[in-house]
């Protein structure tokens, strides 16, 4: 075989492996993009996790959630928060490091006013706690519902926790909802709790 031939069949075995490894890279774009989908189910940590949709906070909203959450335990509940004003409703996952809560608040508020709440209460939780880290804070609408987020981190007893609160008006009245994780399971889990977001319906929109 010549230097020629020799050095043409590495060109083209060099093409070959680049084509081959395009070709992985769109499949595991893919399976990516399937990953995240909450309505099909998500793999984390090597785990695939499936939602059902859930009536929540005093069976006013549904929403997509992981089939394995649960309400916290009553004696965790009391150890994580040990205030009377702790949320209503707190759900977790089995490592207890995943949690989803809802609390009814005091006050009146529309779609038109919702995002003005959220800033008002999360200016005095920034007063209280000087350790809150602001990440990012905008709104997404969901059937026609406003509903406002803010994204931030704290320092926490097990390591520093993200968190995304958010607010919605059911019936005038306001919705604080708020998922967290261990910052460095964010990557993982801050997608998918948008898409969980995204998924809530009003009892009275469905109605």
């Amino acid at each position: 075989m010549g230097k020629e031939e020799f050095f043409d069949e590495q060109i083209i075995d060099m093409m070959n492996k680049a084509e081959q490894k395009k070709e992985s890279s769109k499949v595991n774009q893919s399976e990516t993009v399937e990953e995240r989908n909450i309505y099909t189910g998500v793999r984390i940590f090597g785990k695939w996790i499936y939602f059902e949709r859930s009536l929540l906070a005093k069976d006013t909203i549904t929403m997509m959630l992981p089939k394995n959450f649960v309400p916290l335990d009553p004696d965790m509940t009391k150890n994580k928060y040990p205030s009377e004003h702790r949320p209503e409703t707190i759900l977790t996952d089995e490592t207890g490091t995943i949690n989803l809560m809802f609390q009814y608040m005091e006050g009146e508020v529309s779609d038109a006013t919702i995002e003005n709440f959220r800033n008002q209460i999360f200016g005095m939780m920034k007063r209280v706690n000087p350790g809150i880290k602001e990440r990012e804070i905008g709104s997404v609408d969901v059937l026609g519902k406003k509903i406002a987020y803010v994204e931030f981190s704290n320092p926490a007893m097990d390591g520093k926790l993200y968190n995304l609160m958010f607010y919605l008006a059911v019936k005038g009245q306001p919705l604080m909802g708020s998922f967290n994780c261990r910052t460095k399971e964010m990557k993982y889990w801050r997608p998918v709790a948008f898409e969980m977001i995204q998924s809530i319906e009003t009892v009275e929109t469905i109605e």
